[in-house]
């Protein structure tokens, strides 16, 4: 509580300063202007709406409807300075006064602070005291989020340091925009791609071409995130934590991550060209590598097992992130009969590591010699871990390890975007509105290709001891959890989006759906309306899922509202 009371002190002094400071406009420090600050102080509260799903695997389990899932504290400052005057007057850079180019540069410095475990529930606050050094590690950090410079002479640009690099079309869900990863730990898919992505130590370059015939504004563009410098994969949220990914708290017991080392051949690159076809096609062809955003996991062995399996200790669960190569492209215009924006996007993904029961978790198809059921009731609370729960009904032989299934996996998108009047409901401004259809391919599919992750309310068959549809372990009288039913990968995938939105006031009032559908019956809504009276923001959102146990409707039992309040100087 100390360490919360002095980090709210301190934001609302600095807000203090910062209002006595200016409105919303950025202070600059020089006269020519070149030289600015900004800053956004911030603080988002959400609250769960809905009870943790019973038997699931969401923890705390005792999460409860009104229980505190989030309180995080945001700031940034942010430096912007243009060296046009300095490149002029600044003996040491004569070099780019000599070849005429022109510079500047970029800064953000990025301090968090999540107060949930301090302030939350008892379980959350269990959760920190089971895991102090990891919790706390996770919930503050102080960066340098943003630092990089530009370099513009003619046709070309080159921008290094700490950035995020944004390809593609879409909204809500990404496919060529998979360069920085994307931070799953606070919030996941109810929150913003823009406020998600990681940025990364990175070498950009633009070179413009030109036009050549009915093409116009030819430009091609490269990055290098060299893997010495900056190997960074999208984090995992620790158990307990309001956005863990569902699974039985047996196999986080035993999960390791293995995150790619800082070697250059982990390095991330790529390449794209762009153009401009007739009045307003915009046009674009990629080729770049990068990780996935989820990691795959597969069952492992620390080391061979011949003959019967006693040592579970050598049975891990590996989260891993091999590298993927993508090749795509995208395509949007204006149509003037339909006064609307075409667009369209499609990304073919080499190679790109999944899970299939057969290969990932050939460890669980191991056969065993059979035990009675009050021997494996013996076992399960001996060792802590139910054999029957992992499809065992005695003692595992010689299991073999996993390895990692590898398939082609074609996505693509076709987006449509209008402005409408819908007079009734606003009579001075119009809605934007955006339908995507989002689609995958699997190619040479597998029947066993799954979501590593157990469906929930599932339980071992009856053993013949009880009246009762499940097994019962007749020591601790708890029903035996299936951990062998999960959500299967079909060839072909199906998703719909919408976006929706207006302004009143203005524009300082704007209330805003989002809405996602998959064909496999799971409905994704983000309604929300913010409220903007610069130098102040508030903000309200819902967030909640419903639907199958498939894709995002893995948290469907976190339905959520969050309240936001930030102040901008910028």
């Amino acid at each position: 509580m100390k360490a919360l009371r002095q980090m709210l002190i301190a934001l609302c002094a600095a807000v203090f300063l910062l209002g006595l400071a200016v409105g919303a406009d950025a202070v600059y420090i020089d006269g020519k202007r070149t030289l600015s600050f900004g800053a956004k102080l911030q603080t988002r509260v959400t609250f769960r709406l809905q009870d943790a799903e019973k038997n699931g695997f969401t923890f705390p389990q005792d999460t409860k409807t009104g229980d505190l899932v989030q309180w995080r504290n945001l700031a940034t400052l942010e430096i912007d300075h243009d060296l046009k005057q300095l490149i002029r007057s600044l003996d040491i850079l004569w070099p780019l006064r000599r070849l005429k180019i022109r510079s500047k540069y970029h800064i953000v410095g990025r301090f968090m602070y999540e107060a949930l475990y301090n302030v939350g529930s008892d379980g959350f606050k269990a959760v920190r005291d089971n895991d102090r050094e990891n919790i706390d590690e996770f919930k503050q950090s102080y960066d340098l989020w943003e630092a990089y410079a530009d370099f513009y002479r003619g046709p070309w640009s080159i921008r290094i340091g700490r950035q995020v690099l944004a390809w593609g079309e879409t909204d809500i869900f990404r496919l060529l925009d998979g360069i920085n990863p994307l931070d799953n730990t606070f919030g996941g898919t109810f929150e913003d791609l823009d406020d998600r992505r990681i940025p990364l130590w990175m070498l950009r370059g633009n070179y413009s071409l030109g036009s050549l015939g009915p093409f116009s504004s030819i430009a091609i563009e490269g990055f290098w995130v060299p893997g010495t410098w900056d190997a960074t994969v999208a984090p995992t949220a620790p158990f307990g934590t309001p956005y863990m990914l569902p699974a039985p708290k047996g196999i986080y017991d035993m999960l390791y991550v293995n995150r790619p080392d800082k070697k250059m051949s982990n390095s991330r690159w790529g390449g794209r060209l762009e153009w401009v076809f007739g009045a307003n096609m915009n046009c674009s062809v990629a080729h770049y590598k990068t990780f996935l955003d989820l990691p795959t996991f597969v069952f492992e062995l620390t080391e061979p097992v011949v003959g019967p399996f006693l040592d579970f200790s050598v049975l891990q669960a590996v989260a891993e992130f091999p590298s993927v190569q993508v090749t795509g492209g995208s395509v949007s215009f204006w149509q003037p009969k339909l006064d609307a924006v075409i667009r369209g996007e499609i990304a073919q993904f080499w190679d790109e590591p999944v899970f299939e029961v057969s290969q990932n978790g050939r460890v669980l198809l191991a056969d065993y010699i059979p035990l009675s059921p009050l021997a494996l009731d013996a076992t399960a609370v001996f060792a802590g871990t139910d054999l029957r729960s992992f499809g065992w009904y005695g003692i595992p032989m010689s299991p073999q390890t996993g390895n990692i299934a590898e398939r082609d996996v074609l996505r693509w998108m076709l987006g449509f975007d209008k402005q409408v009047w819908i007079r009734k409901l606003n009579k001075i401004s119009t809605f934007m509105t955006s339908f995507q259809y989002f689609g995958q391919w699997v190619q040479n599919h597998q029947e066993d290709m799954i979501i590593a992750a157990a469906i929930p309310n599932k339980f071992v068959p009856d053993d013949g001891r009880g009246n009762g549809p499940y097994t019962v372990n007749e020591i601790t009288g708890e029903p035996v959890q299936d951990f062998m039913h999960f959500p299967h990968i079909k060839a072909t995938e199906h998703t719909f989006t919408l976006l929706l939105g207006t302004t009143y006031l203005k524009g300082m009032l704007n209330p805003q759906v989002a809405a996602a559908y998959d064909l496999r019956g799971v409905w994704l809504f983000l309604p929300s309306i913010s409220y903007i009276r610069e130098p102040f923001r508030f903000g309200l959102q819902y967030a909640g899922i419903v639907g199958n146990y498939m894709g995002f409707g893995l948290f469907r039992d976190r339905d959520q509202i969050s309240f936001t309040f930030s102040y901008l100087l910028n």
